[in-house]
């Protein structure tokens, strides 16, 4: 028999109540269920990140596609277009909702908002079953409107290794493609000067006031005859450069030594240019009727296709300065310069044409540049307004190729811009 002292009972009463061991998995069993809901909301929330990140790729997408819808769509049809739109661009994933579009318009600017619910995996267990999806895009319903100038090398070498059929194909399929893209009848303008060591415009402009005759060519190599002005009724609608400094320029002709000179058609065949118009078909037709004739002066091709893009010149009446407006220019050569209207000298033809190039890139026109197996590669490539912007086609058959390049760096300037 034993017999238990008061000092043992008091210290087992003292060891029992300082025991923490069952209290201990007690918290710990209540602490584990906040921090895995806590847990369970980080991988629901991101979830819901990129969830919304997918609703807006798709809303931005369908954005878009209706600011370059015709100004002349109601707001409920461009409600039903948009969720359309919107529906093709996204697919749902892991039971989300298929979310729904909202248009609203102020002016201009379309508002776009897309709403859907995206279901919980974790954060159910505290009642939440789904997580709110909203994205929101504007843009602006102002389509983008081209003018685009083709400036075409139309001298005799162009004859030469296929690269006059090569040339017509190529206007041919970029017209195509462009005709595509009008949904308004202004949509996309073009102009086409073919050139030489000339340009030729109708003669039915003789009595036109910006044109002078009183120009007597300084380049011996034309010929005496040549070299004389023509007479109105004689007149088959050759120009050739203008006064120092203005032939660089594509200024208007505000003063008599701006205006451009009516001269004798140097070789018979220099297609007419087409200032700037809707009529894109005409273009097509003008570029297919091209001649291959004649010596190099890229200069009065650059100079005159950059007035076919302004309103205040006589071949640009049609352009617009509209902040949706965005204007364009194709140069192509496939030769050096080799006569203008004072010199056979090649240098100093150049030095007219780096002048001409750097005025161009100086103002509101994109340049580009094609050089055909031949030409002054160095001088075209920094004539253009990058040098990602200049081509340099090896072979004829690399023509369209390279409009085709042109008009895919045109359409994400249009989309971006």
């Amino acid at each position: 028999m034993f017999s238990v002292s008061k000092w043992n009972i008091s210290s087992s009463i003292r060891r029992f109540a300082a025991d923490r061991s069952g209290n201990v998995a007690m918290l710990f069993g209540l602490a584990v269920v906040p921090v895995v809901l806590f847990a369970g909301a980080a991988i629901d929330y991101t979830r819901g990140i990129t969830e919304k990140e997918r609703v807006q790729h798709a809303l931005d997408a369908t954005a878009l596609a209706m600011a370059r819808e015709p100004k002349t769509v109601a707001l409920p049809e461009l409600q039903v277009k948009a969720n359309a739109y919107f529906a093709a661009s996204f697919t749902s994933v892991g039971g989300v909702e298929n979310p729904s579009v909202t248009v609203t318009q102020n002016g201009p600017v379309l508002r776009l908002e897309a709403t859907s619910r995206l279901p919980t995996a974790v954060m159910a267990l505290a009642g939440y079953d789904y997580i709110p999806v909203r994205a929101v895009s504007e843009a602006r319903n102002e389509r983008k409107k081209l003018e685009i100038a083709l400036v075409l090398d139309n001298t005799g070498s162009m004859g030469q290794l296929g690269k006059m059929p090569a040339l017509k194909a190529a206007v041919n399929d970029l017209i195509t493609k462009l005709q595509a893209k009008v949904v308004e009848s202004d949509d996309v303008k073009m102009s086409i000067i073919p050139f030489n060591t000339e340009v030729r415009v109708s003669p039915t402009n003789f009595n036109a006031g910006w044109l002078r005759w009183d120009v007597t060519l300084e380049n011996n190599a034309f010929g005496w005859s040549g070299r004389q002005p023509p007479s109105q009724a004689a007149w088959q609608g050759c120009i050739s450069d203008r006064d120092q400094p203005y032939d660089v320029s594509s200024e208007a002709p505000t003063d008599h030594f701006r205006r451009y000179v009516a001269s004798q058609c140097h070789y018979s065949g220099l297609a007419e240019m087409i200032s700037l118009t809707t009529n894109l078909e005409a273009v097509r037709a003008r570029a297919n009727s091209m001649n291959p004739t004649g010596n190099t002066n890229v200069t009065i091709g650059l100079s005159t296709g950059l007035a076919t893009l302004r309103s205040d010149s006589p071949f640009g009446t049609t352009s617009s300065n509209a902040s949706n407006v965005q204007k364009f220019l194709i140069l192509l050569t496939d030769g050096d310069n080799t006569m203008n209207r004072w010199t056979n000298n090649s240098g100093q033809i150049n030095a007219r044409l780096s002048a001409a190039c750097t005025q161009a890139r100086s103002g509101n026109v994109t340049i580009f540049t094609i050089r055909v197996i031949a030409g002054n590669a160095t001088l075209l490539r920094n004539c253009a307004t990058t040098p990602a912007m200049f081509y340099d086609v090896n072979d004829a058959s690399q023509l369209q190729p390279a409009f085709q390049k042109i008009l895919e760096t045109i359409d994400g300037i249009r989309i971006t811009s």
